[in-house]
């Protein structure tokens, strides 16, 4: 059993980023079911772990990286490609009129979780880079393609309206 230190941080640190939790998994998964399975794992998982985190103050970005896992795992044991059958899910329910969402949910995964990170969360490059465990470089390419993939879908969706 975890000492009270350790579980006031994790319990503080779950509540701290249970919608972020919620809103990277339902962008991979798709569907609001399989994203709360998929944070439920995660917040387990973390809660297993908890005795071998040296740093508490980590814990947060620990619960988004466990999210991660949690939904890929889940999409490897769908053995499927994710499709656009269920765009509603994406769409949370404070944005519906937002087709930003719509967008991110259409592109490389590679793309979108940065994208969602930093402008969801307010993540910084390095702290993105911590979480998706790639180097921070990379993240600051997927940002920077990311968003013109972005802006360009949005244009071809302006001309379709003029």
């Amino acid at each position: 059993m975890p000492s009270d230190t350790r579980r006031d941080s994790f319990l503080k640190a779950v509540e701290a980023r249970k919608h972020s939790m919620y809103r990277v998994a339902l962008m991979m998964l798709r569907h609001p079911a399989d994203a709360e399975d998929a944070v439920s794992d995660a917040v387990e998982i973390t809660w297993r772990r908890l005795h071998s985190i040296r740093d508490l103050e980590a814990l947060p970005a620990y619960l988004l990286k466990s999210t991660i896992n949690a939904a890929h795992k889940a999409l490897r044991g769908w053995k499927r490609e994710s499709t656009m059958e269920h765009l509603e899910a994406l769409l949370p329910s404070t944005h519906p009129e937002t087709p930003v969402w719509m967008y991110l949910g259409g592109m490389k995964e590679k793309y979108s979780l940065p994208l969602l990170l930093r402008f969801s969360e307010g993540m910084s490059d390095q702290e993105i880079a911590g979480i998706l465990n790639v180097p921070r470089g990379t993240i600051a390419s997927r940002l920077s393609r990311g968003l013109k993939m972005l802006k360009q879908e949005l244009e071809r969706e302006e001309k379709g309206r003029g």
